[in-house]
């Protein structure tokens, strides 16, 4: 049975990631979505995963300095979680990653 589950960030102005993304026009980049998505899944169990795959990954909005995300988890089987980061309402973006 999928479990749901998930974390808020909120991104001020000095995240690293936006860091040289893009200069006077930050944005975060995907790889910051995807090690969010991997970090609330490795702290669920006390560090002890890895990211082994990205699938089926579709960014469709820019999440800028000063938004509040959500990042939205749901387990499958095998190590497989589908994943959706959202800003408010609109999804900026969804994958699924495979976890050791």
């Amino acid at each position: 049975m999928p479990i749901t589950n998930g974390g808020r960030f909120v991104l001020p102005e000095n995240f690293p990631a936006f860091s040289g993304h893009f200069p006077g026009q930050p944005v975060l980049p995907a790889v910051a979505q995807i090690m969010m998505a991997a970090h609330v899944i490795a702290s669920g169990d006390g560090g002890k995963r890895a990211l082994l795959e990205i699938k089926k990954a579709k960014f469709a909005a820019v999440i800028q300095p000063g938004d509040t995300i959500d990042v939205i988890i749901t387990s499958g089987t095998k190590g497989k979680y589908d994943i959706v980061v959202k800003n408010g309402s609109t999804v900026s973006s969804s994958f699924q990653i495979v976890m050791e």
